[in-house]
């Protein structure tokens, strides 16, 4: 007669009625009973209209229940109100027990017994409003089905939707919770007007936005309609939507209305809703909020109650088109939905200005489910490919009749063509128009007669790779293959742990059964992938009675406390480690319930910081089936692995702004009847940006140098290999406890080699090479210096890790001093430069960005407040920023003479012998790089104009001419006194010691003739003595005391000397004011005596003349001395000079005796510190000092 639950509200009423001594059970009793069943108070408060609380408060009080052995009678109105309920059962039956009284009939008719009401203190029901109640109540059930229906329907809609959305596990999961909460109370739910659940899908275009709403309502067995609102974007094009009114000619219904008032249940899909014109935007507030729509043509309001609303956007790139420091983007399940609310209210759309959903709109969209697309990643993108084709082969095979097959790379090599940052739509396209493709290719390789001959023979079209990756260059094949062995850190048990490192081969394990052990692993291992039992630190033995009542274990169950606490400390310390949960299968070591189930996986990820799991019944070593459980864990693990390496080379790609490319080949195999389409020449290219086609050095754009093609500058090369083997591997460095440098800053004087060593660092390194001139920087509007430096910086982290090369960075690079004017652009522009080498906004170590400047200038921190800064010294700050600053100097005699032969030996026309070559790298000290290749140019120009071979009297008269001008005739007189001039130098230099290079009287430019040291006792000009400096001295005042020896102390003296006398004069000065050298004076330094300024002021600046007069009085006798002693050799010198011109020091090896060994510490010359590389000492009025 009746159900079990109404059987069970009677039998309680009768134990109650016995436990109060009650006679008969009678309406209190029962209703005594009704409060303490939930479910029949909530029916009956339901019915009444009254609230649960109220209702259990009005129910009469009863001793607590006693069992009552036998029957008891009812009274009359209990008998009344089970004789309605039975008419009611008959009326209204229950669908699974008909013709039963059940818990509803029982509640019904309590509400319509006078008696209860009564004592209730309510008005009792009629009978008619009771059956309209309980039939209610069937209708409901039959709308909504059970939560263990609807826990199994949504379960499956998950596991299908998570096979077929590749990339969007959370957003998968996040639509089936919504589904759930939509479903679970919405036939109970009487005032809510709102549609039944609303969805907001965001993210890059491309990923399955659209795809998961058309899926999911196909699953869901929904109408389903979309709506494109691009077509929408007109500010009256709404009519389309809610219809015209049958004033207007032309009117129709809406065809939103109209849908939904014949599909009430519908799902509705509102694809790029950015792009509906903001008419048309307000609709959806009435929908959102009164969850009704006026149909303009019907006039009268559609119900949107029961419908589910997706909204599809692209909105949101201050979210999801951001990636990290290393490039790569963040998984966007990670960010919170109020944040990706905030983002879609303040995206503006450029059109207009304003923002693309109003904030009505997203108030009313934040009582939904915003969810974040993820960018699709390289595996997921290589499934996408693979389905697609996949698709085009079974068309072609069903058409054709031809089996098409693919290898098993060929889907991710069409991934790579496209870059790692492709989209699934486009990738889908180009992967079926690549198929196509390669099949016209085919064919347009035969003649029309001939191809359906060729093409009836052929079973089969197979696309390959022409070779495995093994075979393949190392740089391709490491897209698709490691060649070391994967690192994997495995936390778990002990026994685990020691039981995976015996016996699983080929994987470098690590174990750690704690946060600070794994942590320390990590931050001191490259480690591919974690493994982490989620149950660690669980006892032994069974599970716990609170997780044995459940089918699967919930998140926050005790016995994960561990693992979770692990899971989250890995996750926020190392986001970016890749950790797979260990599912043990078959008692683990760990107990009984190792096994990761779907659930609990399912939790983890959500929960965030799990991205995959590893089963494995591989847990001990003594059953008969170990080996064939230990090989399938490592397929598993090792494909794992596979594809975690695919990924992470393809986000190196996607930082470079590389991609895949090659070459079709096909070839027939009549044998075979098979058509094999070869993928060859596998290679990387460059995608850049249009934006930045300009600015980057593409492959064939980048030079041809390398280091081995600059001359000289032997420690800036070792450096610079240095750091290109840094931003080749900046991983392998910084394992070694080394930042990130910075950039290397080049200086040292002009023509060097300093910007071609930026060329060779362009061409020896595969990385992006951005290059750039200072003096670009600052145009004539205001700002632009700074925005020009941000977006140089900008540009190399897009395709980092990359080199910026800034040339003349003395442009911007002068020392600060904060006044305005017009300078304050240049120092505005180095703040902003600054900031980008060693600010907040830094590279990643990772993805690094190398600063390679170039200057002219010094870079000696100096006191910015100094008087006498120097005017072309770099700003301290700049210099700081750099990690290495290399000195490009002058190239030595050896680098000279190795630059020459490089271009003149084997040169067509050149007959230059090796004895000029190193008599002119002897003489070009001081000479750089660029000064010796316009010589070298000038010789061969000079050849060509006078239609003769480069030889040696071409070469040197070139080397005289761009160092010195262009000779100019004298009479007979003048060279004899030159001559004698010259040779006053030459000897006492011969007498300290060393050979002159070369000596000429020939007359060039501003000067008469010179002597040339020779280079290698210009090279040891460093640490001078006393006596160097003094025959230093001694060989400038030997032009003066030669002419006063042969034309008489009259006419001995003419204005030839007047440089010789200033650059003795200098040293003398230096010897008493800086180095200490005078006796009177002692080791007291006076540097400011040489400046003419702090002479004047300086009440020693008498003192200091005198001391120095002295000196050269002394050093003048001395010489006129020694040359009246070797009268004879001077007499000859002077007298090859007016014969020949010009002399070189084999030439003087001829005249004069050999060097005499004992007189170097007497009068060994050296008067560097002074000159700074003096190399000349002239014989005119004219003559200037050669630089050094």
């Amino acid at each position: 007669m009746f159900t079990e639950k109404a059987q069970a509200i009677i039998d309680l009423a009768k134990d109650l009625a016995f436990s109060a001594g009650s006679a008969q059970l009678n309406v209190s009793c029962l209703l005594a009973a009704v409060k303490q069943h939930p479910e029949a108070r909530v029916l009956l408060a339901e019915c009444l209209g009254l609230a649960p609380d109220a209702l259990a408060a009005a129910c009469p009080e009863m001793p607590a229940p006693v069992s009552c052995p036998g029957k008891l009678p009812l009274d009359g109105p209990v008998r009344s109100v089970l004789v309605c309920a039975k008419e009611l059962a008959s009326e209204v039956p229950d669908g699974a027990h008909p013709g039963l009284i059940g818990l509803r009939h029982l509640t019904c008719a309590l509400a319509a017994s006078r008696e209860t009401c009564a004592a209730l203190k309510v008005t009792p029901k009629a009978r008619d409003t009771v059956a309209a109640r309980l039939a209610a109540w069937y209708e409901r059930d039959a709308q909504s089905p059970c939560l263990d229906e609807l826990t199994a329907q949504l379960r499956t809609l998950r596991d299908d939707l998570l096979k077929r959305v590749f990339g969007q596990d959370h957003a998968v999961h996040a639509f089936v919770e919504g589904l759930f909460n939509a479903e679970v109370v919405a036939a109970a739910d009487t005032e809510r007007k709102a549609p039944r659940a609303v969805f907001v899908f965001a993210g890059p275009p491309g990923v399955g936005k659209t795809y998961l709403a058309e899926l999911g309502a196909s699953l869901l067995d929904r109408p389903f309609r979309r709506f494109d609102m691009s077509a929408f974007s007109g500010h009256e094009q709404n009519d389309a939507l809610i219809g015209m009114a049958k004033m207007y000619r032309g009117a129709h219904p809406g065809a939103l209305t109209e849908f939904v008032e014949k599909n009430p249940s519908a799902l509705l899909l509102f694809d790029e809703i950015e792009k509906a014109h903001p008419n048309t935007i307000q609709l959806f507030l009435q929908v959102l909020d009164a969850g009704m729509l006026e149909d303009k043509y019907h006039e009268r309001n559609v119900v949107f109650r029961d419908t589910i609303i997706i909204f599809t956007t692209n909105a949101g790139r201050k979210l999801y088109d951001r990636p990290n420091v290393s490039g790569i983007h963040a998984a966007n399940a990670a960010f919170h939905r109020r944040t990706i609310l905030d983002s879609l209210q303040t995206e503006a759309d450029p059109r207009t200005g304003q923002p693309f959903f109003p904030a009505a709109l997203c108030s009313r969209l934040a009582t939904g489910y915003p969810v974040l697309f993820n960018h699709l990643r390289i595996n997921e993108l290589e499934r996408v490919a693979r389905a697609e084709v996949t698709r085009v082969a079974n068309l072609l095979e069903r058409q054709y009749y031809k089996q098409v097959s693919f290898d098993e790379l060929v889907p991710m090599c069409l991934v790579l063509r496209e870059g790692a940052r492709a989209d699934a739509r486009t990738l889908r396209s180009q992967a079926e128009i690549f198929v196509k493709t390669e099949l016209f290719k085919f064919c347009q390789l035969f003649e029309t007669n001939r191809l359906e001959d060729v093409l009836e023979q052929m079973d089969r079209i197979h696309f390959a790779l022409d070779a495995p990756p093994q075979q393949l260059d190392a740089e391709i094949g490491l897209l698709f293959e490691s060649r070391e062995q994967a690192q994997v850190l495995v936390i778990a048990g002990e026994e685990i742990a020691r039981l995976l490192k015996e016996r699983v081969p080929d994987v470098n394990w690590f174990a750690a059964g704690s946060a600070d052990e794994a942590l320390e692993v990590l931050a001191e291992h490259d480690i591919d992938l974690v493994l982490l039992d989620i149950w660690l630190g669980r006892p032994a033995q069974a599970t716990s009675m609170t997780i044995q009542q459940f089918d699967h274990a919930p998140l926050a169950a005790r016995g994960l406390d561990r693992g979770q606490e692990l899971l989250r400390k890995i996750h926020e310390r190392m986001p970016s480690a890749t950790i797979y949960l260990l599912s043990l299968v078959e008692g683990s070591v760990n107990g009984p319930g190792g096994l990761v189930d779907e659930e609990l996986f399912t939790a983890c990820v959500r929960a965030g910081g799990a991205r995959g799991v590893l089963t494995t019944s591989f847990v001990d070593d003594q059953t008969e089936v170990r080996q064939e459980r230990r090989d399938h864990f490592a397929e598993q693990l090792h494909d794992t692995c596979r594809r975690l390496h695919r990924e992470k080379m393809a986000d190196r790609m996607a930082q470079q702004r590389t991609l895949l490319a090659f070459d079709t080949v096909p070839r027939v195999d009549r044998i075979g009847c098979e058509i094999t389409v070869r993928l060859r020449n596998l290679r990387l290219a460059r995608a850049v940006a249009a934006a930045d086609a300009s600015e980057v050095l593409e492959d064939v754009e980048r030079p041809r140098t390398r280091f081995d093609d600059v001359i000289g500058a032997d420690a800036a090369k070792e450096e610079l290999r240095f750091f290109i083997d840094f931003l080749k591997n900046p991983r392998r460095f910084a394992t070694l406890g080394l930042k990130p440098p910075k950039g290397v800053l080049l200086y040292g004087p002009p023509g060097t080699g300093k910007t071609m060593l930026a060329r060779a660092m362009a061409g020896e390194s595969d990385v992006a090479f951005i290059s750039s001139s200072a003096s670009s920087f600052v145009t004539i509007w205001q700002g632009s210096g700074p925005q020009n430096v941000r977006d140089l910086f900008a540009r190399a982290r897009r395709y980092a890790p990359a080199i910026v090369f800034i040339d003349e960075i003395d442009a911007i690079g002068r020392p600060r001093t904060g006044s305005p004017g017009g300078g304050q652009a240049m120092e505005t522009t180095l703040n902003a430069l600054l900031t980008e080498m060693d600010g907040f906004t830094s590279s990643s170590p990772e993805r690094p960005v190398f600063v390679l400047a170039a200057t002219n200038f010094n870079i000696e921190n100096e006191d910015q407040t100094a008087p006498e800064r120097s005017s072309r010294t770099l700003d301290p700050a700049l210099v700081r920023r750099f990690s290495r600053t290399v000195l490009v100097d002058l190239p030595d005699r050896a680098a000279r003479q190795k630059y020459l032969a490089l271009r003149l030996v084997n040169r067509p026309g050149c007959v230059v012998s090796h004895e000029t070559l190193r008599l002119i790298a002897d003489r070009s000290t001081g000479l750089s790089i660029a000064n010796l290749e316009a010589v070298v140019e000038t010789a061969a120009r000079n050849a060509a104009k006078s239609g003769s071979e480069l030889t040696d009297k071409v070469l040197e008269e070139a080397f005289e001419t761009v160092r010195f001008g262009e000779a100019r005739p004298r009479g007979a007189e003048m060279v004899k006194r030159t001559a004698c001039h010259e040779a006053g130098h030459t000897i006492p230099y011969w007498l300290s010691g060393w050979w002159p290079s070369y000596v000429t009287v020939i007359a060039r430019g501003g000067h008469g003739g010179y002597m040339a040291p020779c280079a290698e006792e210009i090279e040891r000009r460093i640490n001078q003595t006393r006596n160097d400096l003094l025959a230093s001295i001694r060989v400038s005042l030997g032009g003066r005391a030669a002419e006063l020896i042969v034309f008489g102390p009259e006419e001995g003296l003419s204005t030839g000397a007047s440089a010789d006398l200033e650059h003795a004069t200098n040293i003398a000065r230096q010897m008493v004011c800086r180095y200490g050298m005078d006796a009177q004076f002692g080791v007291m330094a006076a540097p400011e005596l040489l400046k003419y300024e702090g002479a004047l002021s300086s009440p020693m600046y008498l003192k200091v003349g005198e001391a120095v007069a002295n000196m050269l009085k002394t050093e003048m006798d001395r010489t006129m001395k020694l040359l009246e002693e070797n009268r004879g050799q001077f007499d000859a010198v002077a007298e090859a000079l007016v014969n020949r011109e010009r002399l070189t020091a084999e030439d003087l090896q001829q005249i004069l005796p050999p060097l005499l060994q004992n007189r170097l510490s007497s009068y060994l010359d050296a008067s560097g510190e002074l000159s700074q590389g003096q190399t000349a000492v002239t014989g005119d009025a004219e003559n200037r000092s050669a630089e050094s």
